[in-house]
């Protein structure tokens, strides 16, 4: 009896996913999914978010979450959203990028002095990407980070000279990261992320760009000596939902969601930073080397990364969003001056 009632729930289940006509309640249990592990920071505060709509929305919404990856990648979690087999997921700047490439402007390579500009701007842009996503069919509910960017490698660094012996590793598809080192005279070798530490093994790598949380918890610090203590890129990451399904939900549980993620999203922010500065703390103990970067290596590279950011125009944003960015940057370090001088 019991596998009879299984398998007519199986059935209805999948008619619920792709008809127009569900009912009402079961719509509104939302699949999510999410690259990182459970137990790890990001799902413990995506479970305490869950828990909160449920609570607020008297459990009218809830949730199914897909952790660690079994999703599939990013391309493959998206073609689910728009499929409706997931109905929202945490993404990276390179998945939202699939999306909406305009939104790697977030992760153009220093362009950020610090996390308060970073803030800033990113809380500036929103309404404008909210916007350009739900023109792709998906609902901006929160900005997140993996942190900033640093370049790991086996060998040292020290003049723009040695980065040619370098053999770096990339995501696939990440134009940011191809055309900086491009500039960089760095050769690139495009791996999954399962391949990395084999890579590095094997020699076919010796060097990868991540922040130093990701770099401890894949294990890849273990397999090099030194670290550039020189942030590159914030690498920047949000929360999306399918628009048809998030529309189908009431007004006041939008609300909910809407708020609640805005507000866990925060908090995720907060911890990561936190965890990624104990992560350096870590990383240096175990014997890496931190390669404080000379004045020489410092106009190199932002020589490089003011190339490679108009290298970027038109492909993956246009020209004046990204002065527009500048000129919002220049502004907001005026009121810094402005608060340091009082």
């Amino acid at each position: 009896m019991f596998l009879f009632i299984k398998k007519i729930c199986s059935i209805l289940i999948g008619l619920i996913l792709f008809s127009p006509l569900s009912i009402q309640a079961a719509s509104n249990t939302i699949k999510v999914a999410v690259v990182m592990p459970e137990g790890s920071t990001w799902t413990n505060i995506l479970h305490q978010m869950t828990a909160e709509v449920e609570k607020r929305s008297n459990s009218e919404v809830k949730f199914k979450i897909y952790a660690g990856g079994i999703s599939g990648d990013e391309p493959d979690v998206i073609r689910k959203m728009r499929a409706n087999r997931i109905q929202a997921a945490g993404f990276s700047g390179i998945g939202l990028g699939l999306i909406l490439p305009e939104f790697r402007i977030l992760e153009s390579v220093l362009l950020f002095e610090n996390h308060d500009e970073i803030d800033k701007v990113k809380e500036v842009l929103f309404d404008h990407f909210a916007k350009q996503f739900e023109k792709k069919g998906f609902v901006l509910l929160g900005f997140f980070e993996a942190g900033n960017t640093y370049i790991f490698s086996k060998i040292p660094f020290i003049t723009p000279k040695h980065f040619q012996s370098l053999k770096m590793w990339i995501w696939k598809g990440d134009k940011i990261a191809e055309r900086f080192l491009k500039e960089l005279s760095v050769s690139a070798f495009p791996l999954s992320v399962a391949d990395v530490n084999t890579g590095l093994e094997t020699g076919l790598i010796n060097a990868f760009y991540s922040p130093p949380l990701a770099a401890i918890v894949l294990q890849w610090y273990t397999r090099v000596g030194y670290l550039l203590d020189y942030p590159l890129v914030n690498s920047s990451g949000a929360f999306l939902m399918n628009k048809r399904e998030f529309y189908r939900l009431s007004e006041d549980n939008q609300k909910i969601l809407k708020d609640s993620v805005f507000k866990y999203c925060h908090q995720l922010v907060t911890q990561t930073r936190k965890e990624n500065e104990e992560a350096k703390i870590v990383i240096k103990e175990s014997g890496i080397k931190f390669v404080e970067p000379t004045p020489e290596l410092v106009e190199f590279l932002k020589n490089s990364s003011q190339k490679a950011n108009k290298a970027n125009i038109p492909e993956l944003y246009s020209q004046q969003r990204f002065e527009a960015i500048e000129k919002l940057l220049v502004k907001i370090r005026a009121n810094y001056s402005l608060k340091e001088i009082q």
